[in-house]
């Protein structure tokens, strides 16, 4: 089987067609044709015969429900199988059926070993050669199957169906001349064999002679205009033909007839993942892993449509479902390695990925460049991270200064309301105190910007204007300046005097003094005349004594009526 990258532009063409689509199907998963059963219906876990039994029941069961869990068949079958083995009693069933769920698991190197273990316990059982063939085929081996093919047709000579695998598989082989005589005979005694041309279409088409497998697929949709398969094959030869809208319309035709048909479903789902139509791709791939859950193309067409739908985690869940199994599964690891890669831009993972890949396939050029890109985003991201480490390192050290710088401020608006109160009672032009007002209020905003370089500016801004208010408000009459700049381009504290409290006087007493100088201090004063008593009080000398004797009157404490 040819396997190449399946990507979102690559179109992948299964190799199976006709009569070589897995006829390991057409056998009943409870025993083989023409054999009796030989479980003795014992439940004993240690049993093999037992074990195929329930495992058997358990499929029956699964079946009903619509879905078969092959993991779980073919670890009971595999399990029956090997343990027959050990005990020297092969139980053929188990190693068939064993190999009949590799098969749907995708795993066809399995499927081949328990294959040859049913052949090995009976060498005449012809489901066990034809699945074992359709294995090898199925694993891109088909020059190992054919002297399987020749082995049983020298002892069956009349079987119609093997030799209709023999020559598919001499097609496979390059030996497409040989596999059309091996047709031709099969078809000069059966000329209604519909498989030998569906069979003869497809080495037609691998010998690339397209109108030929046109032909024998016609002659074959003639006998049976129902088979899902020759609609499938015609497609695919219109696809080779690039006629991609005719193969469409084919593949349609085929899941019309047949809506589980493995390979119109393969095919249409690629078309789709190639046309960017993921949600069809989907539905596509999932009627295929509803059959066949372990089939890879399958699995990694359902990564491509997840990774369409953005779906991208899951993409990668889905790879990694199928790398558990198939860890060298080299679609599987670079598609993987892609999503990582261009789209979760997860640089160092998709490097794992594909060194992964490269250790599977060291011959590969297109993974070292992979890698080769890989490394350079890795190196870009690790330069960015950098930066942005610089840039927060810078923000952090500009917020501290920030802080600080707003600090600084609302100490300066602080001073420059001090320099306006100090110098208040200086006869000012009123603009000048409205500017201070604006200073201060810009100077406020600029803190709460939280913006360094904004602070920084009006810092200088602030310390113009209050250098020329200094110069030029606060000057005297004759337009001198009063007060030094540099009380401000010092940054010192502005200091504002205390207004001073008035001053009590001892020269209050000294009328009184003079009133009695040169008189008697024992001898009674004459009362005063009424007249001369008026007009001494309208006399200016009058006053002081009058303020005196109240300020002595206050000073004692007490009160003249």
């Amino acid at each position: 089987m040819e396997s190449r990258p399946m990507t979102s532009n690559t179109m992948y063409l299964r190799n199976v067609l006709g009569a070589l689509l897995l006829v390991l199907l057409a056998l009943p998963m409870s025993g083989c044709p023409g054999k009796s059963s030989r479980s003795s219906g014992s439940q004993d876990a240690d049993n093999p015969r037992a074990i195929h039994a329930a495992t058997v029941q358990l499929v029956k069961e699964s079946k009903a429900d619509g879905r078969v869990d092959y993991k779980r068949a073919f670890s009971g079958f595999s399990s029956a199988c090997d343990m027959g083995a050990e005990i020297s009693e092969p139980h053929v069933e188990a190693c068939y059926n064993a190999g009949v769920a590799a098969a749907r698991l995708d795993r066809a190197n399995t499927a081949t070993r328990y294959y040859k273990m049913a052949l090995v316990a009976d060498p005449t059982f012809a489901g066990a050669v034809r699945n074992l063939t359709v294995s090898l085929l199925a694993d891109g081996k088909p020059v190992e199957a054919l002297p399987i093919y020749e082995e049983y047709l020298a002892a069956n000579p009349k079987d119609w169906d093997m030799i209709n695998n023999y020559a598919g598989a001499l097609g496979e082989a390059g030996r497409h001349q040989e596999g059309v005589e091996a047709i031709q005979k099969l078809l000069f005694e059966n000329p209604k064999d519909t498989r030998a041309y569906k069979t003869l279409a497809r080495i037609y088409f691998l010998a690339g002679q397209y109108r030929m497998s046109q032909m024998a697929s016609a002659n074959a949709l003639k006998l049976a205009p129902e088979d899902a398969d020759i609609h499938n094959n015609i497609g695919i030869t219109f696809l080779k033909e690039d006629k991609e809208a005719e193969a469409v319309v084919a593949f349609k035709e085929a899941l019309k007839l047949d809506p589980n048909n493995l390979e119109a479903n393969m095919n249409l789902g690629l078309i789709a993942v190639a046309s960017a139509d993921y949600q069809l791709a989907a539905e596509c791939f999932q009627k295929v892993l509803r059959d066949y859950p372990g089939h890879t193309e399958s699995l990694i067409g359902m990564g491509i449509a997840y990774r369409g739908i953005l779906e991208l985690d899951t993409a990668v869940t889905q790879y990694n479902s199928i790398l558990a199994n198939n860890p060298c599964q080299e679609t599987a690891l670079l598609n993987k390695g892609i999503v990582q890669h261009l789209f979760l831009k997860k640089y160092k993972e998709a490097k794992k990925t594909y060194s992964a890949l490269q250790k599977c396939n060291p011959a590969e050029a297109a993974v070292a460049q992979w890698v080769e890109k890989v490394d350079e985003d890795i190196a870009e991201e690790e330069r960015v991270a950098a930066e942005l480490a610089e840039m927060e390192r810078q923000l952090a050290e500009l917020e501290a200064k920030a802080k600080a710088k707003a600090q600084m401020l609302l100490a300066e608006i602080d001073r420059a309301q001090k320099v306006f109160v100090k110098y208040k009672e200086i006869k000012q032009d009123p603009s000048w105190a409205e500017e201070v007002q604006v200073q201060i209020e810009a100077t406020n905003y600029a803190i709460e910007s939280e913006d360094f370089f904004f602070m920084e500016e009006q810092s200088q801004y602030l310390d113009e204007f209050m250098v020329a208010y200094y110069q030029y408000a606060l000057v005297d009459e004759e337009g001198k300046p009063i007060a030094d700049p540099e009380e401000w381009t010092s940054r010192a504290a502005i200091e504002i005097p205390e207004p001073e409290e008035p001053e009590a006087t001892t020269e209050a007493t000294a009328p009184d003094a003079a009133g009695t100088e040169g008189a008697d201090s024992s001898a009674p004063e004459p009362p005063a005349e009424a007249e001369p008593a008026q007009e001494t009080a309208a006399e200016p000398a009058a006053e002081p004594a009058e303020a005196t004797e109240e300020a002595n009157t206050t000073e004692t404490g007490n009160i003249v009526e």
